[in-house]
Order: C-alpha cells, then structure tokens, then sequence
C-alpha cells in the first residue's frame, strides 16, 4: 500500500515535532522515559539554582532539578521540583542542601540521607542552605581588616609619638654620642694603668693555679694541718680521761666508796636475819621500833 505525499508530509511533521518537544523537555530536564520520583523541596532564598541543575549525592548526579516557582501564600518561598534517581530512597529525616559549585554563583542541591520513614513521591524534603561564598569571604576577611585597622591606628600613634618627642630623641642621641666620646678619652688617658692592672691580675691567677704554691697546695696544707689537729685533741682528751680514771682507782676516793658498800652489805645481811628490829606491827601497843633500838642498839662494823 502506498501513501500519499500527504501522508507522508503529515507523519515526517508529526514526527519532527514530536522530537522537537521531547529535546526540548530533555533540555529543561525532563526525562523522557520517567525512570525518577519528584520530591518538593522550599527555600527562602534559591539565587543562583536553574532547571536543569545538578541533584547530587555524596558526590555523584543522581537528579536534576524539573522546576522552580515562587509560592506568594507561603511567605514567597521558592519551590523547587526535584526528579531523582528512583533507587535513591529518601526518607523523611533527609534533607537537601542548598550548595555553591564555583565563585560565579552557581548551586546544586546536594541530598543527605538519614535513616527515617520512607519518602513517597511528591513528598516534601527538608532543606538547608550553604552560606554563599561572598559571605563566608566577609567573614573571614572582617577580623582580618578589624587588625589591619588597629595595626595602622597604633602605627599612627607611634609617628605621631615620634614626630612630638623629636627634640627629646635628638638629645638622647647626642648625650650618647658625647657619653662616648668621654668614655673613649678615659679609655685612653688610662690606657697604661689599666694594662698594668690587666697583666697583675693575669700574674695574680696564674700563681693561683699553680701547682706547688697556688690555691691547690694551700687547701692540701690546710687539711693537714686540720688533721693534726683534730689527732692532738683526741689524744689530749684520751691522756685526761685515763688520768682520771687512775685518780679514782688509787686515790681515797675508791676506799670511802668500797668502804659504804660494805656497811651496806652488812645492815642488808642484818636486816634479813632480824627483821623484827627495824619493822613490827602491834594491835595492843608495844614498845616502838626506835624505843627497842635505843635500848638494843644495832652496831655495823666499821
């Protein structure tokens, strides 16, 4: 059966056209064979996000981005429309961060997933924005320019210091320069007494470190003659002590002290043998111990 130019005119059209809004939707990010699931995700600021955008994770494209509109009954947020991979199983504690790709502004939305309920299509994610570059720079350049700012105000101060107190360096500096000029005129006029002064002190420490009269010799000395010393004391002491000890070996000394001990020996023998005579004890009442003594008098040999 064969057509008609017609036909095939009408079929080559439709075909065209239909390539043509099927590229184009590709082009916008439309699949043409659905192989995602749309999520929503709102934000209050989405400059610099575009169809066609990048939906990352973990650092791989499993998305891109279908639609952006503003929605003006919900404080003018931005709705974004997201088609993402569907093997990529969201949940309801996941969210989608707003993130910058370059220093020109442009951004991704890059998906953290955390264990939750499963997300079904056209669900809503949470969401979270990076700071933007600019910002992030401001922030770490302010503290930066606050010290530059202090540094140069401080700097000011010092030449402003310096210039008021010029007169004041200007004198410093000249009493130095006088102060060593006399210091050089007295370094001179001594010159001689101060060489004589050098080499006596040189003459002073080289006797000193002498071996046979320096300050080693005399230390040595001095701890022999400590030594002997020491030895004649001891000795002195250990003559005096026997000298003592002869005195009372020999001398009366020793014959009253043997002669007591033995008086005591004799009244303890006695004091054993009659030991009524110096203790008694009467219930009818006798005569006392010093009346019988008297009258029966114990003798001690002498």
């Amino acid at each position: 059966m064969s057509l008609s130019k017609e036909v095939k005119v009408g079929l080559l059209v439709t075909i065209t056209l239909l390539i043509c809004y099927l590229g184009f939707n590709f082009l916008k990010g439309k699949e043409i064979f659905p192989t995602t699931r749309t999520y929503y995700a709102l934000y209050k600021n989405a400059r610099g996000l575009n169809t066609a955008n990048e939906v990352m994770l973990n650092g791989f494209q499993v998305g891109r981005i279908q639609s952006l509109e503003i929605l003006p009954e919900n404080d003018y947020q931005v709705r974004v429309t997201l088609a993402v991979d569907k093997h990529v199983k969201l949940t309801d504690a996941s969210i989608a961060r707003l993130e910058n790709t370059n220093l020109l502004g442009n951004k991704v939305i890059e998906l953290i997933i955390k264990e939750g309920n499963p997300l079904q299509c056209y669900d809503t994610l949470s969401t979270e924005m990076e700071q933007d570059l600019q910002t992030k720079f401001a922030k770490s350049t302010l503290p930066a320019l606050d010290d530059a700012r202090s540094i140069t105000l401080l700097t000011n101060k010092f030449v402003q210091n310096l210039v008021e107190n010029t007169d004041r360096i200007n004198s410093i500096f000249s009493n130095l320069e006088r102060t060593s000029q006399e210091l050089r005129k007295a370094v001179n006029t001594n010159k001689k007494n101060l060489t004589t002064i050098s080499h006596n002190i040189a003459e002073i420490s080289s006797a000193l470190s002498d071996k046979e009269i320096g300050i080693r010799a005399v230390l040595f000395q001095l701890k022999g003659i400590t030594n002997e010393v020491e030895s004649m004391r001891l000795s002195q002491l250990a003559n005096r002590l026997h000298h003592i000890l002869a005195m009372v070996e020999e001398g009366p000394v020793y014959g009253h002290i043997d002669h007591t001990l033995t008086n005591l020996d004799k009244l303890l023998v006695d004091l054993r043998t009659h030991p009524s005579r110096y203790i008694h004890f009467s219930i009818f009442g006798r005569d006392s111990i010093f009346s019988r003594n008297k009258k029966n008098p114990v003798s001690i040999a002498k």
